[in-house]
């Protein structure tokens, strides 16, 4: 795809992928979500599936192509996924008392940490089409605007060509995992308020049960 844009600068490839890497680092040190998967198997294949993204774009994401805009949507999707299964799997354990109590601390602060990450490649993957829909003009222009930053307001003193990069969608992650709620960004449909909810729910379930049950069964 090409397109002509006011923004000359495409966004830096390494932001994401250093943060895909730390959350397949995390998954390295947990037991697998399925007992019949080794350890090292999911990080693996999303390492697999992450080289060709890297190879179109090595440095800044100047280029987009219909396979490599449905990849990057799927490990998005597939690092979230994963952790549901994750906190399935901890739920379990808790009801049924087969977990240890430190093992299901580590592994649900594991899950935390790679959901933060998972969520915030999902938010920067979908939001107005993706990272070079939103950097440059006429790739996707039915696409939605799914959130919006407060740089955005149109305020005297702001740069009013500002595009929000992963960062802004990680810090994003963060906070909406932490307060269940949003914070200085809004969603605006009902993609983003359905997403959001799901993961103030995820982050719910592991603040609030699983971390107090296991901390519970320490004591």
């Amino acid at each position: 795809m090409a397109a002509s844009s006011s923004h000359p600068h495409p966004e830096h490839r390494w932001p994401v992928t250093v943060a895909i890497l730390l959350a397949l680092g995390v998954y390295v040190f947990l037991p697998p979500p399925l007992p019949f998967l080794p350890s090292w198997a999911i990080p693996v294949a999303a390492l697999i599936a992450v080289i060709p993204l890297v190879a179109l774009n090595p440095r800044r994401l100047g280029r987009e192509t219909v396979w490599s805009r449905a990849l990057g949507v799927a490990i998005a999707v597939g690092l979230v996924i994963v952790n549901q299964v994750y906190i399935v799997e901890i739920l379990n354990q808790l009801l049924n008392g087969q977990g240890i109590g430190v093992n299901i601390i580590y592994t649900a602060a594991g899950v935390w940490v790679t959901n933060v990450i998972a969520f915030g490649v999902l938010f920067w993957e979908v939001d107005r089409g993706g990272p070079y829909a939103r950097r440059f003009e006429g790739v996707r222009d039915d696409a939605p605007m799914d959130f919006r930053f407060p740089q955005e307001d149109g305020s005297p003193g702001l740069d009013p060509n500002w595009r929000p990069e992963f960062f802004d969608y990680l810090y994003f992650s963060l906070t909406s995992m932490m307060a269940f709620s949003p914070t200085d960004v809004m969603p605006l449909t009902r993609k983003a308020k359905a997403l959001m909810a799901y993961e103030a729910l995820s982050g719910f379930v592991l603040l609030a049960l699983v971390i107090a049950r296991a901390v519970n069964i320490i004591s």
